[in-house]
């Protein structure tokens, strides 16, 4: 879930219109460089001297709108950040986000069927969807799409079934 604080700072991130390439640059740089987080949350090191690192590491574009989350104090909810900004480029692509985990990977035919549904039934040009295998399903796939979740698992099949009988 993204909170409405990250929800704000991606607004922000968008209206500034910053080059793909270079927020992909800085996404990297974040995500995998530990010690630079350190620095950019450390309240113990001067703003100046956080500054002066953002701005020889990134871009222009991108080093205000890190420079704001760190006088901000958030630079820590950045990846919450990055979420949130990634929905708002597919919401301005008419693309839909969906989540598709399955217990087998689906042939490609099948996943081709699954986006045709899904642009049809949202309305959407486009799906993105995340596939991520989970054998504990035992067999077939749950599909979330925002807040709504399609459970065509046998996991999930077997758990309905039991909630009946402990019903009776």
């Amino acid at each position: 879930m993204i909170s409405q604080r990250a929800m704000n700072y991606a607004k922000i991130l968008d209206s500034l219109n910053v080059d793909k390439g270079n927020l992909d640059a800085a996404k990297k740089l974040l995500f995998n460089c530990k010690e630079l987080m350190e620095v950019l949350e450390n309240p113990a090191i001067k703003k100046k001297e956080k500054e002066s690192v953002i701005d020889e590491i990134f871009d222009h574009e991108i080093a205000k709108f890190i420079k704001l989350l760190c006088e901000n104090k958030m630079i820590q909810i950045f990846a919450e950040v990055m979420e949130a900004y990634d929905e708002i480029v597919c919401e301005h692509n008419n693309v839909l986000k969906a989540k598709l985990i399955y217990a087998e990977k689906p042939e490609d035919e099948k996943i081709s069927q699954i986006k045709s549904m899904l642009c049809e039934k949202y309305n959407k040009s486009a799906v993105f969807l995340e596939l991520e295998k989970d054998a504990s399903l035992i067999g077939g796939y749950v599909l979330y799409v925002g807040d709504t979740e399609y459970n065509k698992s046998i996991k999930g099949a077997l758990s309905e079934m039991q909630k009946t009988l402990i019903g009776r």
